[in-house]
């Protein structure tokens, strides 16, 4: 069964700072960002990976480069599907200053009807995330394992498609710097079924996350896979 490993950066200079980071560039890891991502050297491990899969910008590749530097045996491919979201003039703001602007309630509450000014829509980062999981999800064969570095509100928007969730929910969901989430994908006659069996893990190492064997059907599954 193929598994698509969803990574957020870790933390950053911008997350120190309360800064919308968005898509400026030169927004590097902070010290606590950088022991985040060498940590991922053991956390994922030696884990057989077919495509290593990255968001454009400076902090999801750092975050990704000293496992791929230990351990990686492709390319890091650059999919702009799977970078952070364009925030317009939102872009470099103090998150503190832009929760008293009144879009900010609809961002929380009604995410499908916001277009950030001079920016992108929910709905459309929503369409390309969806574009690039559904050419990653096709192209995969049985016991693929991809890792997909990425941004917080993409990888919620991410889990947010595979489990059918609307746009207004996928604030719900919680995504932290250097978490690993993990979709399974299980080949069928016509079609590839999806499942989440792990969001927001920032602990357990990847080959306990990956020990699930089934996707889970009437009566929930045997439990034996995953945990620490």
């Amino acid at each position: 069964m193929a598994s698509i490993i969803l990574v957020r950066h870790s933390r950053s200079t911008a997350n120190t700072a309360g800064v919308l980071a968005g898509q400026a560039p030169g927004i590097a890891l902070d010290e606590v960002g950088f022991t985040q991502a060498q940590g991922l050297v053991s956390r994922i491990g030696e884990i057989e990976i077919k495509r290593v899969i990255s968001s454009p910008l400076q902090r999801c590749l750092e975050t990704i480069t000293p496992w791929h530097t230990a351990h990686g045996k492709s390319t890091i491919e650059i999919d702009h599907n799977f970078i952070e979201s364009d925030y317009g003039s939102w872009t470099g703001q103090k998150l503190s200053e832009l929760s008293k602007e009144p879009l900010w309630k609809e961002v929380q509450k009604e995410p499908s009807r916001v277009t950030f000014p001079a920016g992108e829509s929910f709905k459309a980062m929503f369409d390309r995330v969806s574009k690039g999981l559904d050419q990653i999800i096709g192209s995969l064969n049985d016991d693929d394992n991809v890792i997909i570095v990425s941004h917080g509100d993409i990888i919620k928007l991410a889990i947010a498609k595979i489990l059918d969730l609307p746009i207004d929910n996928f604030q719900k969901l919680v995504i932290d710097p250097a978490s690993i989430s993990i979709v399974k994908v299980e080949k069928q006659e016509e079609s590839k079924r999806t499942a989440l069996i792990s969001m927001n893990e920032s602990g357990t190492p990847l080959s306990k996350l990956l020990e699930n064997k089934e996707l889970a059907g009437l009566g929930g599954g045997k439990g034996d896979g995953g945990g620490a």
